[in-house]
């Protein structure tokens, strides 16, 4: 536990001057990289050897890099379609995953990889663009779950949620994952006039934002158990070492990977925006 505070609040001091005081072109290069770790982590649970598993994260590296830089491009469009076809995407690949309809082979595992982790980039980028806050809460609603489903699940899990897959998880630890959620993300948009929860419920009311909680934090269990299923087949219990107590760089943005897209797309929706 100790090492695990200690390398969260590490990544803090690295993360935050970042965030509030680099210039944007050089927060975005950093994101890029990390997610390009994340993704090499990815390619090797799906058993991706040789020079895929390095060429795969370089040319993320540098497709965004020069889509970024690009004074010509109008990224936004670019980012726009990939959230939504990320998010679509996300739909099928969970479902067809967690139910047994589709075990990934290296090759397909990788496009989709590839493609879902530029899609979670995009959704930063988006967020990033209308403001620091809108990012942080493009990102809490994982947050929050994790720690929800930790607590309750610890203190109340029984019901063995997945218990071929990840047989830590429990139907306790869910509900105390959208209990903590709808608490969180509700409470916010009535006080804090920015993200995605506020543009939900300000353009169709509290229920729908209530549903739209539920919604992505059942998101974001799927896309823990997703990555949970990756590890079970590869064998391993962490995707990386690169965070001491933690694990890999996949291991913290496994359910953001997946929820990312849909809170920015439901912002940019309830902004009309799209």
């Amino acid at each position: 536990m100790i090492t695990r505070i200690l390398t969260a609040l590490a990544l803090l001091g690295l993360v935050i001057p970042l965030v509030v005081l680099a210039e944007p072109r050089w927060f975005f290069f950093f994101v890029i990289l990390v997610f390009a770790t994340l993704l090499w982590e990815w390619l090797r649970l799906l058993r991706v050897s040789g020079g895929a598993l390095i060429a795969l994260p370089v040319a993320f590296v540098t497709s965004l890099a020069l889509l970024i830089s690009d004074p010509w491009l109008d990224f936004r469009s670019v980012a726009v379609i990939l959230v939504l076809v990320c998010s679509a995407g996300w739909c099928v690949v969970l479902f067809a995953a967690l139910t047994g309809r589709w075990s990934a082979g290296p090759f397909a595992g990788a496009i989709w990889a590839f493609m879902a982790t530029v899609g979670a980039f995009s959704a930063v980028w988006l967020a990033y663009q209308q403001s620091l806050l809108a990012l942080l809460l493009a990102f809490l609603l994982v947050w929050v779950a994790d720690s929800g489903a930790y607590f309750a699940g610890k203190w109340f899990g029984h019901s063995r949620l997945a218990p071929s897959i990840s047989p830590g998880k429990t139907w306790e630890g869910v509900l105390g994952a959208v209990l903590l959620g709808l608490f969180v993300m509700l409470g916010l948009a009535a006080w804090v006039p920015h993200g995605w929860n506020w543009a939900v419920a300000y353009r169709w009311g509290y229920p729908a934002l209530a549903l739209t909680v539920l919604v992505f934090t059942l998101l974001s269990v799927a896309g823990d158990l997703y990555q949970s299923l990756l590890k079970r087949r590869s064998g391993v219990k962490d995707s990386g070492h690169l965070l001491p107590g933690h694990g890999g760089i996949y291991d913290r943005l496994d359910a953001a990977v997946v929820v990312l897209p849909f809170t920015v797309l439901a912002q940019l929706w309830a902004e009309s925006r799209v």
